[in-house]
C-alpha cells in the first residue's frame, strides 16, 4: 500500500493529512496560537531555593519563573537512595507530546533540595507542564527525549518498557532489543507503539535520539542562563519522526520555508527521508487538490453515505462512540440476509476509515444490520479485523452479539476532529436538537398569559423570527384567536429576522 503526506502550512495552523492509495485517511492539525512550552529544554539559573516546600523557582527567560520540586531533580550518582541503590525509572508514554514525563516510584527517599542545588546555580531543565493562570511552568531536569518507538533518558542507566505492553513473551523481546541498543551513557523507555516492531526500525529511532542529543549538548556548553536550548518540534516535524514509514512514498509541502526547514531536519537526522521531501508550488491549495478538505468537511457530519444507498450514523458521547448501520435505500439483494450482510461489509470500510480520519477513541459500539447466518457473521468479523489491521492505533475488538452490536475499543491518541474544529452549539447546548416551533409557540402563549396577568396593559405584541410569525398566522391562528378571547385583550404580531427561532420578546402596549 502506498501512502503520501501532504502538509499545509500557514502562519497561524497547519495540517497534515496522510493519503492511503489516493484516499485521506488521517488528519493532524496544530495551530500556531495553542502551542505550549511542554518538551522545551532551557538553561536555567536558580533564583531561590525553599526548603520548607522541597522546591526552587529557576529563571528560564519567560516572565515567570519555573518550579522546580526536588523529586524533579536528576540526583548525583552520591545521593540516589542513600544507599547506592538504582531507583527504579518509569514512564507513561506520551502519544502526542514529544518527551516522556519520568518518575521514581520506587526511591525511598528524596535528598534535601538544599544539598542538590543552590542559588544562581546553572543547570539544563525540560518544561513537564506548561503555566496555568498566574503559575509558572513546571520544570523537571529528569531530561527525556522521545522518538518513535523509544524514550532517550541521558541522566539515567537503564531500560524499560510501556506497561501497556502486556504480552510477556513480546515484552521480553522488546527488553531484548532494548538492551542491545542502549547507550553507553544514559537509558531507554520503549514505548507502546513498539510492539510488534523490528530491531532495525528502532535502530533508526535511536540513532536519530543521539543525535539529537549531541545537538543539545553542544548548545548547552556555550548557552547563557535564561536562554531555550531545544524547541519542541512542530507539527509537521513531529509527524516526519513519527509517521514516515516504508509506505510514504512522498511528502508534498505546500510551504518554502517549511519544506527548507523540514529538509534540513531530514538531512541532519533523518537522512532517509530527504529523497521523499517535495516542495509543492501549485496555485491550487494541496488539500482542494487531493479531496483532503472535501473528507473533512465530510467527517464533520453525523451521517456518512455509503454508494449502495446505505448509509451510517456517528455519534460521539462522553462515554462512548455509537455508530448505527442502516441499508437505507439499498434493495438490490433478493433477501434481507442478504442486503443486510452486503449493507455491512460496505459498513465497515467505511467505518474503519471514519475513525482514523475522525481520530475516534475509547469504547467504540457497531450496531451492525442484523443477520441470521453465522457464516456471515463470522465473516463479517474477519472483514473488520482485516480492515482494522491497516489502522496504525491500536484496536480491539471484543465480541458481535446476538442483536449485532459489536464492541470495540481504540486507543485515544488526540483529541478528535470534531472536537479539535467544532464547539458546543449555543442554541441546543450540544443536544443536536432544537425546540420545535410548535414547542417554541406554545411557550409563547404561556408567557404571553403570564405577562397579561402581571402587569395591566390593553395590547401585547409578540416580535419574533419571521418563521414562527408565519406559524402563527397560519397554523396556530385559531390559537391566537383563543387566545385573545381568553385575556379579553388584542395581541399584535411583528416580525423580526434579526431575532433566532428561539428567541421572541413580548411587549406590553
Amino acid at each position: 500500500m502506498s501512502a503520501e503526506l501532504l502538509v499545509n502550512v500557514t502562519p497561524f495552523e497547519t495540517r497534515i493529512a496522510r493519503v492511503e492509495n489516493g484516499q485521506a485517511e488521517e488528519i493532524y492539525i496544530e495551530r500556531e496560537r495553542e502551542r505550549g512550552l511542554r518538551g522545551n529544554i532551557y538553561s536555567g539559573r536558580v533564583q531561590r531555593v525553599l526548603p520548607g516546600i522541597q522546591a526552587a523557582f529557576v529563571d528560564i527567560g519567560l516572565p515567570r519563573a519555573g518550579f522546580l520540586y526536588a523529586g524533579d531533580v536528576a540526583v548525583p550518582k552520591d545521593h540516589v537512595n542513600n544507599d547506592g541503590a538504582e531507583p527504579d525509572v518509569d514512564a507513561e508514554e506520551m502519544e502526542e507530546n514529544t518527551h516522556a514525563e519520568v518518575s521514581e516510584p520506587s526511591r525511598r527517599r528524596i535528598p534535601d533540595i538544599s544539598s542538590l542545588l543552590s542559588e544562581n546555580q546553572q543547570l539544563t531543565v525540560q518544561v513537564s507542564k506548561d503555566p496555568i493562570s498566574s503559575k509558572g511552568p513546571r520544570l523537571t531536569s529528569l531530561v527525556s527525549l522521545a522518538g518513535r518507538y523509544l524514550v532517550y533518558l541521558p541522566n539515567f542507566d537503564h531500560v524499560g518498557i510501556a506497561h501497556r505492553i502486556e504480552t510477556p513473551e513480546e515484552r521480553e523481546r522488546l527488553l531484548e532489543i532494548g538492551r542491545s541498543l542502549k547507550p553507553e551513557k544514559g537509558g531507554l523507555i520503549i514505548r507502546t507503539v513498539a510492539e510488534g516492531h523490528l530491531l532495525s526500525e528502532m535502530e533508526q529511532d535511536i540513532n536519530f535520539l543521539l543525535r539529537l542529543w549531541n545537538d543539545i549538548e553542544n548548545r548547552l556548553q556555550h548557552a547563557a542562563a535564561g536562554s531555550l536550548i531545544h524547541k519542541e518540534l512542530n507539527l509537521y516535524l513531529r509527524v516526519m519522526r513519527d509517521f514516515v514509514d516504508d509506505e510514504v512514498e512522498k511528502i508534498h509541502v505546500d510551504s518554502r520555508d517549511a519544506y527548507e526547514r523540514m529538509m534540513s531536519f531530514a538531512k541532519r537526522f533523518m537522512p532517509d527521508v530527504v529523497k521523499h521531501l517535495y516542495y509543492y508550488p501549485g496555485e491550487r491549495p494541496i488539500f482542494d487538490v487531493y479531496g483532503v478538505e472535501e473528507e473533512i468537511n465530510r467527517a464533520l457530519k453525523r451521517r456518512v453515505e455509503l454508494k449502495s444507498g446505505g448509509h451510517i450514523v456517528i455519534d460521539q458521547t462522553e462515554a462512548l462512540i455509537a455508530i448505527d448501520v442502516n441499508s437505507g435505500s439499498f434493495t438490490a439483494s433478493r433477501t434481507m440476509e442478504e442486503t443486510g450482510f452486503k449493507t455491512n461489509l460496505e459498513a465497515v470500510h467505511e467505518i474503519v476509515h471514519q475513525l482514523r480520519l475522525r481520530n475516534l477513541g475509547g469504547i467504540i459500539v457497531v450496531d451492525f444490520i442484523d443477520m441470521q447466518e453465522e457464516e456471515n457473521k463470522r465473516r463479517l468479523l474477519e472483514v473488520l479485523e482485516e480492515a482494522l489491521a491497516r489502522d496504525h492505533t491500536k484496536t480491539h475488538i471484543i465480541h458481535l452479539s446476538e442483536l449485532g452490536l459489536v464492541e470495540m475499543t481504540r486507543k485515544r491518541t488526540r483529541e478528535s476532529l470534531e472536537r479539535t474544529l467544532m464547539q458546543e452549539c449555543p442554541h441546543c447546548d450540544a443536544t443536536g436538537h432544537i425546540r420545535s416551533q410548535i414547542t417554541i409557540c406554545h411557550q409563547m402563549f404561556r408567557e404571553v398569559v403570564a405577562e397579561a396577568r402581571a402587569y395591566p396593559c390593553d395590547k401585547l405584541m409578540v416580535v419574533a423570527h419571521p418563521d414562527i410569525i408565519e406559524l402563527l398566522l397560519g397554523e396556530e391562528s385559531d390559537s391566537i384567536s383563543g387566545l385573545e378571547h381568553f385575556l379579553k385583550k388584542e395581541i399584535m404580531l411583528k416580525s423580526e429576522d434579526k431575532l433566532e427561532p428561539e428567541h421572541y420578546e413580548i411587549v406590553l402596549l
